[in-house]
């Protein structure tokens, strides 16, 4: 198997098809400045209820919270180990903390988030370079090289892919980093409940930075 294609399935598309919406509470308030007009506590309680489930690693259940509960498609397996192995660090890293009570937008309220997880990017990055030369120390040392080679004399998957594994096993061991993002929550009241409004800020945030 050609090492560049495994190099480049590192990890699966994953797709998401998230609703965003932004209503006003009131439409005879449109000029006015903006209003607390339900307890602020009920707001923040539903957007804590959705990091909760977030820093589970339960991203359908965070759905549930967000407005037009869309498919985040975020908590579908990966392709390979690889990745698998990625995600999971980071889904398991994760941990936030609410910055101050809920305050009032013109859409409705917002709530400011620290958000510290894996950097994904600190175990990725020069991961090729790693896994390239970890193959190639393995390839000199090996002595049985059927167990390298297919009958093409090209690489075995599985040969590449536990190169990979323990590539990134090593990059977890040495590299890996803690980053901590701030966002903003924002909320919207709608059929008699809060709701958080999906946004490219909190998507890129809940997945690592891979959606984008």
């Amino acid at each position: 198997m050609k090492i560049n294609k495994i190099f480049s399935a590192i990890f699966a598309a994953v797709g998401v098809a998230a609703a965003a919406a932004a209503v006003y509470l009131s439409l005879s308030y449109m000029n006015a400045d903006p209003m607390l007009l339900t307890a602020p506590n009920l707001a923040k309680s539903q957007a804590a209820a959705m990091m909760n489930a977030v820093c589970r690693g339960d991203y359908e259940t965070a759905s549930g919270y967000i407005l037009g509960n869309p498919s985040l498609g975020v908590d579908r397996d990966a392709a390979d180990e690889v990745g698998v192995m990625i995600w999971d660090a980071f889904t398991g890293s994760l941990s936030y903390e609410m910055v101050g009570d809920c305050y009032a937008t013109d859409e409705g309220l917002a709530q400011v988030i620290e958000l510290t997880g894996l950097d994904i990017e600190s175990v990725t990055e020069g991961l090729r370079d790693r896994s390239q030369a970890l193959l190639e120390e393995r390839v000199q040392n090996a002595e049985d090289t059927s167990e390298i080679y297919d009958e093409n004399n090209e690489y075995r998957e599985e040969f590449v892919m536990d190169v990979l594994y323990d590539a990134v096993t090593q990059a977890m061991e040495e590299n890996s980093a803690q980053k901590t993002v701030s966002l903003t929550l924002n909320l919207t009241y709608q059929d008699g409940r809060w709701w958080v409004v999906a946004d490219n800020q909190l998507l890129d945030a809940i997945s690592g930075g891979i959606l984008y």
